[in-house]
Parts: structure tokens; sequence; C-alpha cells
């Protein structure tokens, strides 16, 4: 059973989850659990979202609650999905077509709306791990949702920093952001009537990338009418990454807005984080990312997008 430990130090929650250590690993003679007719994934689909077989929150968990001047102890309560983005087991997001990224998208909104409205859920998180260098379990294409009772700590952060420039000066900083990078073009990868690709200004990793709606709007839900868009700019992403790097590997996550409030003030945007520092070399977090929160970038902004707007 899961639980939720308060960290005190810290602030924020923590997820024990060790069924989790029991989850399946890609294999050549394992069956991929993904591939179609193998149990749950019998029938006729695209897109399909299966409840984790191995979930570090549970919708009903029964576990008494610890509190107390030491220690704050809980049930780890909530929902966690697997969204299988294709029949394929090979079929990675930039090899889709454009009516199946749309299709993935739509399920992503479906799924965001259906989590988003149950009782105590604070946050829907939705994100693709992807490749070994990231320690991917299973390959067959698919992306995961946490529907947590608690809001992420770094969503926590944006929320207060977005909140605060908006109730002050009456402005979105994530619409700042956009007009700024239009403005000086060297971090921009890619721009389209709705949307902007860019490595931020101050980006954490050597090829992070944000692809931003240009409209401000707070969750994916409200893109309906441009989900075809917006996938084929989270496939230049894709595709510019597997041209450059030796392997494809990224953890790409979903800013939505918080559930359970208002929030006028959310800009929603997609983040790519690869594990990359150069084409090859693997950038470790250590000890002053790990031990201290703050992190190093080996590489210039303007410098990564240069590269991989020339990519292809």
């Amino acid at each position: 059973m899961g639980r939720l430990r308060w960290n005190e130090m810290l602030g924020e929650w923590v997820i024990i989850a060790p069924s989790r250590s029991d989850r399946p690993f890609q294999d050549e003679e394992r069956v991929c659990p993904f591939c179609p007719d193998n149990g749950e994934t019998s029938g006729n689909w695209c897109v399909l979202t299966l409840d984790n077989k191995y979930p570090a929150l549970e919708p009903n968990p029964e576990y008494p609650p610890i509190f107390s001047d030491i220690i704050i102890e809980t049930a780890a309560h909530g929902y966690c999905k697997v969204i299988v983005t294709s029949r394929n087991h090979n079929e990675q997001l930039e090899d889709m077509s454009k009516k199946q990224v749309t299709r993935v998208l739509q399920e992503f909104a479906r799924v965001f709306q259906e989590l988003d409205e149950k009782e105590n859920i604070k946050y829907v998180a939705q994100f693709e791990n992807r490749g070994k260098a990231v320690g991917v379990s299973l390959n067959h294409p698919h992306a995961q949702v946490y529907a947590l009772p608690f809001i992420p700590p770094k969503i926590e952060r944006e929320v207060q920093q977005v909140k605060k420039t908006w109730e002050t000066e009456e402005r979105c900083i994530v619409c700042d952001a956009i007009e700024n990078e239009r403005k000086t073009g060297t971090r921009i990868i890619k721009e389209t009537a709705n949307y902007i690709s860019c490595v931020p200004f101050a980006a954490r990793l050597p090829y992070e990338v944000h692809v931003y709606p240009r409209m401000h709007v707070a969750s994916l839900v409200e893109l309906e009418e441009s989900l075809e868009e917006l996938g084929e700019m989270l496939q230049d992403v894709a595709r510019r990454y597997a041209a450059f790097f030796e392997e494809v590997a990224y953890v790409m996550v979903f800013h939505a807005r918080p559930s359970n409030g208002d929030y006028p003030f959310w800009h929603f945007h997609i983040e790519f984080y690869p594990p990359w520092r150069d084409k090859s070399q693997r950038k470790h977090l250590a000890g002053i990312e790990k031990g201290t929160g703050t992190y190093t970038n080996d590489s210039t902004p303007e410098c990564s997008a240069k590269q991989l707007r020339e990519a292809i």
C-alpha cells in the first residue's frame, strides 16, 4: 500500500510506493503488455487508457493516517493511469500520423478532464518518459497520468510566481516571455500561427524545450480547435531530438493548472527535458543540483536552440 509522507524540512509530500519495484522491465523474452490483444489491450482501439497495474496512488486506500509532532503519514490517495499512444510497438511520437497525434492529445484532454473533477484531487500530472537513458521500463509508446491529492512543489512555485505578477502588475509572465522570445528570435526553434517552441531564456538543462500556446489558456482542454497544430509542434521537437542525439530520450511534461480552484493567471505549456549535455554524453544531476536544487547548464540556451534548429 502506498503512503504519503510529509518532508517537514522541505515542506513537501513524498510518495512512498514499494509496489512500484515489482513493475516489469522490457526484454527480448517478455511479451509486451501494451501490444494489441494482450489481455487489457484487446479490441479495436487507436489510443487506450488503462489503470496502472503498479500504481503509486490508490483511489480507495485503507491506511490510517499518522499525525504526530515528528511524523505525518497518510494514505496515498489518487489515480495512476497509463495512456498507450499507439498499437504499433515501434511507432514513437515523431513517426505518428497527424491524425494519430491528434487522437493522443484528445485522449490526454479527456483523461485530464475526468480526473480533474475527482474528489480530493489537487493536481493532474501528465507526462511521457522515453528512452533507456531516463530509465523507461517498457519500450512501447505510452504516457502516464498521476492524479495527486496535493500540488507538486515545482507547480506550486510556478503558481506563486505567475499569480504574484498577475495580481500586482496585471500581466502574464508566460505571455510576456513568448513576446520576448519572438522579439529576440535566438532561442526560438519553431513558430506557427498558434504555438511557439523554444529553449527558454533560463533553461535548467542544456536542451530543455518548452512549447507554448500563444493564446492564454489554462489547460489542454481549451485547445481543442488547434490540437493537430500542437501535435505537429510536439512531433517537431521529437524529430529534432532524433536528428541531433545518438539516442532519443526525454521526459515530456504537461503543465496544466491545478484542480479545484480558480486559476485565471495560469498559462498552459509543455516542457521537454532530455538527459543529454551534448549529442551523446549524459547530463548527470549531482551535488549542486540534487543537494541544493540549483541547476548548472553546460550550454547557453541560444547555442542549444541553434543546434536544434539546424538539426533538420
